[in-house]
């Protein structure tokens, strides 16, 4: 698996709430911070959009895309003289039963598409340590061209009310927003250190490749170097000056993320949880795990059990009960 889809895949979105705003006349709306991970793209007509501390508006165009990152409040408007509305109480009680909500009484001449991307707390900061603030995908980018197909499927099914329609507009969003990042390196290259910025690299990305494709290995810094056809010190230095760690510190955090999804996700057992991500002692996995999140990883299923307890330091105790029966007992 390529990293990109490893790392959006693991940090299952949550939820996707797609929403097709139609306007007619002058407007401008502000909108609270939030938690989660916006987009927006442009059908038609043209709008400004400011992010809260940066006085430099975005100027957005039929085609356009952007992704918000930061959680900070920001202002969208057609026309500076416009009177300003609370966005998140007009977008509460304006949404028709198409699913649209819509700003005056005209036909439109602006539409937009736009939602968020709510991920797992842990993968919201991964992603957001890698991405800037704001990203802006000019239509006009030549790397924009599988977004502009993306779009225009989103324009058709988002509020059209054909049979399956939250099925279709959620994956298309999903496409969007990988489309999204893959313009955004291909056309700007990242601006921070960060495991996007390892991809953006062509040999940092064949040992990154190389790693999410095989977590359990037996990694170290020169089978990594190997994989990027470096020397082992080269690799090293450039690796830490890309992505901001250490190749081992990033082999490590991205293995104890694997488990902390596997904890949430699976009756798994804990000793095979970390065999499978590259642990051949449980003690040494579970040791891990705190040290990187502050907590033992048994907190995350809410064994009490003392018998069941055990198992993720010297091994259960013999008779004691499995990972599913705990559960059930504590329910």
């Amino acid at each position: 698996m390529d990293p990109l889809s490893d790392i959006l895949t693991m940090f299952t979105v949550q939820r996707v709430a797609t929403i097709r705003f139609e306007s007619s006349g002058p407007y401008a709306l502000r909108f609270s911070g939030y938690d989660h991970i916006k987009f927006g793209a442009v059908l038609t007509g043209q709008l400004k959009l400011w992010v809260e501390g940066n006085p430099i508006p975005l100027e957005l165009g039929p085609g356009d895309c952007y992704l918000l990152t930061d959680g900070l409040p920001y202002r969208t408007s057609n026309a500076d003289d416009a009177q300003e509305v609370d966005g998140n109480s007009f977008f509460a009680g304006a949404r028709g039963e198409d699913g649209v909500i819509r700003f005056g009484d005209s036909p439109p001449d602006k539409i937009v598409i736009g939602g968020r991307f709510v991920f797992d707390e842990e993968g919201a900061a991964w992603l957001r340590d890698a991405l800037p603030p704001m990203i802006h995908i000019k239509a006009t980018s030549p790397a924009a061209a599988p977004l502009r197909a993306t779009l225009a499927l989103l324009g058709t099914e988002a509020g059209g009310g054909a049979p399956g329609e939250g099925v279709v507009v959620d994956r298309l969003a999903d496409i969007l927003l990988v489309q999204a990042l893959r313009a955004f390196l291909s056309e700007v290259g990242p601006t921070q250190a960060g495991w996007l910025a390892g991809l953006a690299d062509p040999k940092l990305a064949r040992a990154l490749r190389s790693f999410h494709n095989d977590v359990a290995a037996d990694w170290s810094v020169a089978s990594m170097a190997a994989a990027a056809g470096m020397s082992r010190s080269s690799f090293a230095e450039r690796f830490k000056s890309v992505l901001g760690v250490a190749p081992l510190d990033y082999v490590t955090r991205w293995r104890m993320l694997r488990v902390r999804r596997e904890l949430i996700d699976t009756d798994v057992a804990f000793v095979t949880i970390a065999a499978n991500n590259g642990y051949r002692s449980r003690t040494s996995c579970s040791q891990t795990f705190k040290r990187v999140f502050g907590h033992p990883p048994h907190d995350l299923r809410g064994y009490s059990s003392p018998d069941f307890g055990n198992q993720y330091e010297d091994g259960p105790v013999r008779g004691g009960p499995s990972p599913v029966e705990a559960k059930r007992n504590l329910a």
